[in-house]
């Protein structure tokens, strides 16, 4: 009869690996129960290994050894965060995780993960993670990082892992696009050719505030003051398939916007159109809701539809094509290039924080050293 290996401090060896005992407490009974960890070439090893879950334990930050992959924690992780998410991000975030995260990490153990290791997947993906192993853009590989790195940081708060894998990482440099803008004389001509067209005054309000897609089709009249030419962004729409739903805007950055004279008088245009529909449509006027922008009989736009209408209102004006979305950078650039603060343009566009702004427009922004002079030279010098 063998005899049993003998424990001396809370460490063993059991075969030619030592392992070593900690009681941890079940979260779910409270009890404290034996938590063997094995593997270690050495005592030592074990004991050091010992020590630190030891100290771990007694400051709150233990984590518990556990064969949890990555695939089964993203899979958890986006059922129990999907609630929190705007439709279009969650799936947005499933997209990413199904067509580049798991692929390469499903079986790969949560504790296991490194910086190193995760460097090699995230150069895999630009090299060769698209379709039919195609390069990625770095934009998109980007994309796919923030959302594992979002998903490591709660594993992080729910102590399936010590530390963020994500951090540190190496990741291709992303270099940042240039938007396709009009300039305010092209921004007046392109008004002067769609003016007339049923959604005109879309058009005409999103050059003229930069507001969102989203934001634009869930406007509502109560959120209008015409008299005081001021619009109240309260509530985005996202679309998911044919259905729409409604959200905060984006960073739930609630806010007031100040129009043009222009865009208020396409506004009341518009609703002295939109009443006489109502009349003519009668009971078959859909909307309920007090929509601003709406198909003839009161039915609600399709952000989608939206977006592919603005490019073809182009058609003929002679103007470099914009995306809808752009209308929101022309926006921003027109101001910015007349000197308006930078923190002023950032609140119209719901901006969290004018460093957003900066970073996305800072090519805008004029660059005039000879002006700089010239003021200092005054309020300095009265020059």
């Amino acid at each position: 009869m063998s005899e049993q290996p003998k424990m001396r401090g809370g460490v063993v060896k059991r075969g030619r690996t030592w392992s070593y005992v900690v009681r941890e407490t079940d979260p779910e009974t409270g009890r404290r129960r034996p938590r063997w960890v094995g593997g270690y070439p050495t005592r030592k090893a074990a004991v050091d290994a010992r020590a630190d879950a030891m100290s771990a334990m007694g400051k709150g930050t233990y984590v518990a050894p556990q064969d949890l992959t990555v695939g089964e924690w993203l899979d958890r992780w986006m059922k129990a965060h999907a609630m929190e998410l705007k439709p279009s991000t969650a799936k947005s975030y499933r997209g990413n995780i199904e067509r580049y995260l798991k692929p390469p990490l499903r079986h790969e153990r949560m504790q296991t993960l490194s910086p190193s290791r995760l460097s090699v997947v995230f150069r895999d993906l630009y090299e060769q993670g698209g379709k039919g192993g195609k390069p990625l853009s770095a934009r998109t590989v980007e994309f796919a990082r923030a959302v594992l790195r979002r998903s490591m940081q709660d594993a992080v708060l729910d102590r399936v892992i010590s530390v963020n894998p994500v951090v540190g990482t190496k990741r291709p440099k992303v270099i940042k696009p240039r938007h396709q803008t009009w300039t305010g004389a092209q921004v007046h001509t392109y008004l002067g050719h769609a003016q007339g067209q049923r959604l005109f005054p879309l058009w005409a309000l999103a050059l003229a505030t930069g507001m969102r897609r989203g934001e634009l089709c869930a406007l509502r009249w109560q959120d209008i003051d015409l008299e005081a030419a001021v619009v109240s962004v309260d509530r985005s729409v996202t679309q998911q398939g044919q259905e729409r739903h409604y959200v905060t805007p984006k960073n739930y950055e609630r806010r007031a916007v100040s129009i043009d004279p222009e865009a208020v008088a396409a506004l009341r245009a518009l609703k002295v159109q939109q009443t006489k529909d109502r009349l003519a449509w009668g009971k078959a006027w859909e909307d309920t809701e007090g929509l601003v922008f709406t198909w003839e009989n009161g039915g609600p736009l399709l952000p989608d539809y939206v977006s592919r209408a603005f490019v073809t209102s182009q058609a003929g004006a002679g103007l470099p094509r914009l995306k809808l979305h752009e209308a929101r950078h022309t926006h921003a650039t027109v101001l910015l290039r007349e000197l308006v603060p930078v923190h002023v343009v950032a609140k119209r566009l719901g901006h969290k924080d004018p460093s957003v702004t900066l970073n996305v427009y800072a090519d805008s922004i004029p660059e005039d050293d000879t002006s700089a002079v010239d003021v200092y030279a005054r309020a300095v010098h009265g020059a």
